[in-house]
């Protein structure tokens, strides 16, 4: 396992989130995308649309999710925010709050590049974490910048667990929970059938195969069942679903006709892709 694959789709998910303004109904803004990428990953967002339009909906709907809990959870009082294999995510600047502090943790190679282009538009990145988050005791290394590991606070996952052994992720979420007294986390997955073959849908386990292949990085890890989560951690699963559920859940009721066409077509495709939000338990 490689966890630099993570940092490489940093850039196409840029790229994909940078397209947003070229469709009918944009969900989310997302001014500052565009400085990150070049036409080499733009074309690889095209690829990715052309193996199923659904791919690129699954971005967005991801981005809408994780906007959306930020939001609530600031609105909730949470005054820390941890954007955990951050990539070249500027939620930061996008949901920027008053007394809230955003802390960014990623590979050294993709904080220097997002620090250097953030530069040149006098922008500040975050307090940061340089760093393999795997290799490092995260809840320390977060305290060294002024983090505060007895007060509640978001963690964001996004677009990692796929890339990462299952044994590998049960140790870094315990080493979370020995280290910070109160928190919530939100992620992303797929389901382990599409990784096994088991997937009742065959012709998912095929899209999932040929977005490895354009993204140049391999999934290794699934849930089918998130009580396997509970049952290798001290976590609680309190909310779980698909895009459809959170295009019902967290999209203005004004922009919910942009899900429509999911209500009209088989919508395996687009729930395959699930999302869990977990509590210390």
């Amino acid at each position: 396992m490689n966890i630099n694959e993570v940092g490489a789709t940093a850039l196409i998910i840029a790229a994909l989130r940078s397209q947003e303004d070229e469709v009918d109904q944009p969900l989310f803004s997302d001014p500052y995308s565009h400085w990150f990428v070049n036409e080499e990953f733009l074309e690889k967002a095209r690829q990715l649309r052309e193996i199923h339009p659904g791919i690129g909906d699954m971005v967005r709907f991801r981005t809408v999710m994780f906007n959306s809990i930020l939001a609530k959870s600031i609105r909730d009082g949470i005054k820390q925010v941890v954007a955990i294999g951050s990539g070249l995510d500027m939620r930061p600047q996008i949901v920027k709050s008053d007394g809230v502090s955003f802390f960014e943790v990623d590979q050294p190679g993709v904080l220097d590049f997002k620090r250097s282009v953030l530069s040149q538009h006098g922008i500040d990145v975050p307090a940061s974490v340089a760093c393999n988050y795997l290799e490092v005791s995260l809840p320390e290394r977060l305290a060294e910048v002024g983090f505060n590991r007895s007060e509640s606070s978001l963690m964001i996952w996004e677009g990692n667990t796929m890339y990462l052994p299952k044994n590998l992720i049960f140790k870094f979420l315990n080493q979370i929970c020995d280290g910070i007294e109160k928190f919530d986390l939100t992620f992303d997955y797929i389901p382990h059938g599409l990784l096994d073959g088991t997937y009742e849908h065959k012709e998912v386990i095929e899209y999932c195969d040929n977005v490895q292949k354009v993204v140049n990085a391999k999934f290794y890890s699934g849930f089918d069942d998130l009580r396997e989560i509970e049952d290798n951690t001290a976590l609680k699963v309190w909310a779980s679903g698909n895009v459809l559920d959170i295009g019902k859940q967290y999209v203005d009721e004004g922009k919910q006709e942009a899900f429509r066409y999911l209500e009209d077509e088989p919508s395996a495709f687009i729930s395959a892709y699930r999302f869990a939000h977990v509590k210390k338990a």
